[in-house]
């Protein structure tokens, strides 16, 4: 099923440890199994071929295929994650190359693609709904394409036939600003629903495959098609909406329009939604969010919680801010890791609500073989490129997780170790091999009440402390940073609060960057302080494999 990489490459090969690294390895190893043993089954949003005899069985059925109608939706994803793991040396789908070989085939003359055939782009929206309509689910659907597409031709670029297809589709973006981005249209744009086949969730997510075209071209007319986008996008840039999914992949989009055309009013955007989604609580304790970006919603959705993931990481990049890097973080250990299934792929998994937001998680997940089991190893990939920064002199390390950075002169160790003496949460050990010594910095999370260093030899080291992220004073080749800390007490806002919590009013407790959940559908704590043996023998576990499957709780109440 899994065949070498197409092209061999010179990034640097990363592996993910612990927990974080089986999560990873189920999420890429899930593409070995039904329905993705089916080249038919991929690529059907692009043929509208009978993938098989249980194209209509029905959603419980692992061989259905839904969604034909979103064209190049499942193919653009699937085309878009095996491009990205080639680029890093990976091994890839045995379908992968077959698909890329046949893909100018099924683009239509106006360079987009859609399996239901040939669309007349003038007419008006087809308001249907998610099963039936046409033009918005084709637009959602190339947007996917897109970005495979790129990272497909990135990763070869000797393909030259698979450049052109990506280029003949940004240039019907291109060509259809008049129709989709025309001010005497507003009342059409409006007049359709925000959710998962609407004008405003299906058009806009363009911008990031345009903007990535651009980079790899540097062809401006891809890039004055996103901006002409991201401009018209501010009338509909609102929330509450109906797509999580949908309004996250705009924001990410603007963010890399920020990185390339260092506008900053595309990041003021950008931070200011992201604060508007966490104290707004749409955000709930555990980082994620739900399908539907409201406070409350039945169930949360493995595409939205990896799109709010991803957007954190570049915004931790990109600003240098630790509260980005903070949010990744209780994003991938509390809510997208619970949101992983047995097979490995994501989906969605119920949740518990009151009416101020999420309050736990219900036992079952739904996989998403059409979207989320994609985007969840997306999520993957993403942290990969995000955990070292080299700048020379230094080595920032802004997560603390289990993983190995290899080039082929050096290698970049990072291990996760347990507490050794009282007081201490855990530790982390980073050691340079292959390099001269270098500073090595950190973040000083907010679940840890102090952090120390020793060198290799068990000596202290000095740290000076910048903005919330520590650095060695000198340069090392290794050192192990002792988190220290305990049982602390947050507000549903994700807002520590450093006196406790006070009796009656509803709390979230955690112990280094994990969450405190108890199974079942209520919460309550016997006093506070608590220690860590404390809390576990009233039931509270870290969030962990085992709470993956059952109903669980964390928000509570103490009750005294």
């Amino acid at each position: 099923m899994f065949l070498n990489p197409v092209r061999a490459s010179d990034k640097p090969q990363v592996t993910l440890g612990g927990e974080v690294g089986v999560a990873d390895k189920a999420s890429f190893t899930r593409f070995e199994s039904a329905p993705y043993d089916s080249l038919a089954w991929i690529r059907a949003d692009l043929t509208g071929e009978k993938a098989s005899a249980s194209d209509d069985a029905g959603w419980e059925h692992i061989r259905f295929r839904p969604f034909k109608n979103f064209s190049g939706d499942i193919s653009g994803r699937f085309i878009e994650i095996m491009a990205l793991n080639a680029q890093s040396g990976n091994a890839v789908h045995s379908g992968y190359k077959t698909l890329l070989k046949d893909l100018p085939a099924y683009q239509r003359p106006g360079g987009y693609f859609a399996a239901s055939g040939e669309l007349d782009w003038q007419k008006p929206i087809d308001n249907k709904d998610i099963y039936t309509s046409t033009m918005m689910p084709a637009l959602w659907g190339n947007a996917r394409l897109l970005c495979g597409l790129v990272e497909a031709s990135r990763n070869d670029p000797t393909d030259t036939a698979l450049l052109a297809t990506a280029c003949k589709l940004g240039d019907f973006y291109a060509g259809m600003l008049p129709r989709f981005a025309d001010p005497t249209r507003l009342d059409e744009y409006r007049r359709g629903d925000t959710y998962a086949a609407g004008y405003v969730t299906c058009y806009f997510p363009a911008m990031e495959g345009l903007v990535k075209l651009f980079q790899l071209t540097g062809e401006r007319k891809y890039l004055d098609t996103a901006v002409t986008m991201a401009a018209f996008y501010k009338q509909f840039d609102k929330i509450p909406i109906d797509h999580a999914h949908g309004m996250l992949c705009n924001q990410v989009s603007l963010l890399l329009l920020y990185e390339t055309t260092h506008d900053a009013a595309y990041l003021e955007g950008v931070e200011k939604r992201w604060e508007d989604l966490v104290t707004g609580g749409y955000i709930n304790p555990a980082g994620g969010i739900l399908e539907k970006c409201k406070v409350k919603f039945g169930r949360d959705e493995g595409c939205a919680i990896v799109d709010w993931f991803r957007l954190n990481l570049a915004l931790g990049r990109v600003t240098g801010k630790a509260r980005y890097w903070s949010m990744a973080e209780r994003t991938l250990h509390n809510h997208l890791l619970q949101n992983q299934s047995k097979k490995g792929g994501f989906g969605h998994r119920g949740t518990l609500c009151d009416e101020e937001g999420v309050l736990g998680f219900k036992g079952h997940i739904e996989e998403a073989t059409w979207c989320c089991v994609f985007h969840g190893q997306l999520a993957f990939i993403n942290l990969k490129d995000n955990l070292i920064v080299d700048t020379g002199k230094m080595v920032k390390a802004p997560l603390a997780l289990d993983f190995s950075v290899k080039t082929v002169a050096s290698v970049i160790d990072s291990v996760i170790e347990p507490a050794a003496a009282p007081g201490e949460v855990m530790r982390q050990r980073i050691r340079l091999s292959g390099m001269p010594a270098k500073v090595i910095q950190i973040r000083k999370p907010a679940w840890a009440d102090a952090v120390q260093a020793l060198s290799a030899t068990g000596a202290t080291l000095d740290l000076s402390e910048q903005a919330q992220y520590l650095l060695t004073v000198q340069p090392v080749t290794e050192a192990v940073f002792i988190f220290k800390g305990g049982v602390y007490a947050e507000n549903r806002r994700c807002v520590r609060l450093p006196a406790g919590p006070k009796a009656g009013e509803p709390c979230v407790l955690g112990y280094g960057p994990k969450l405190l959940a108890i199974k079942g559908k209520t919460a309550t704590y016997s006093q506070w302080p608590l220690s860590f043996a404390q809390v576990k023998e009233e039931g509270f576990l870290p969030f962990s494999d085992t709470l993956r499957t059952s109903e669980c709780t964390f928000v509570g109440i103490l009750c005294k």
